[in-house]
């Protein structure tokens, strides 16, 4: 969750009705002529002791698609094992495990460079709304209506975080933004 994005709801929704913006389940906005680009570097340089943490805890383990996670001490002796002082110790990590954490490492890489390439290519935009919704993922299928085909809708993307959350880029008239 956005929580800069939530805190500005109240002082953006205005502009975002006057501009016939209604989205559900929202989660925040944020001015784009408001924001700074993203560095990829800083965005995605956690991700691989995020990943591997993920899968040590991942029931059944080490499975990247796992319904649920479990938090234990036992859980918390393999995060210690395979990244020990926030780095993965690869000399333990061998065969499918090694490749599956390959993979998806890989691919969580994508996901956040993604977001952020797309977060990046509207930064500084006196036209363009950022809008952080719960209608990510599987959710999507749900709302899909009520925000495709809006002549506002410019395009979204799934939060490489959490993808039950999107970002919603949308097209404001900044004239009528401004008008009380």
């Amino acid at each position: 969750m956005d929580l800069f994005a939530y805190a500005q709801i109240e002082d953006i929704d205005s502009i975002a009705k006057k501009n016939g913006i209604e989205v559900p389940r929202l989660r925040g906005y944020r001015l784009m002529s408001e924001e700074k680009a993203m560095d990829l570097k800083e965005w995605t340089k956690d991700i691989d002791i995020m990943c591997a943490e993920y899968l040590c805890t991942a029931h059944p383990f080490w499975n990247p698609n796992s319904e649920w996670h479990e938090y234990s001490s036992w859980t918390d002796y393999l995060k210690t094992y395979y990244c020990p002082d926030e780095k993965i110790r690869w000399d333990r990590i061998h065969g499918w495990k090694r490749r599956v954490l390959k993979t998806y490492i890989h691919n969580t890489k994508q996901k956040y460079i993604k977001q952020a390439e797309i977060f990046n290519k509207y930064v500084g935009r006196d036209d363009v709304l950022y809008i952080h919704a719960r209608i990510g993922g599987g959710n999507w299928q749900y709302y899909r209506e009520s925000v495709l085909g809006k002549s506002w809708f410019i395009e979204k993307v799934d939060d490489a975080y959490d993808s039950t959350y999107c970002d919603i880029y949308a097209k404001i008239d900044v004239q009528r933004g401004k008008e009380e």
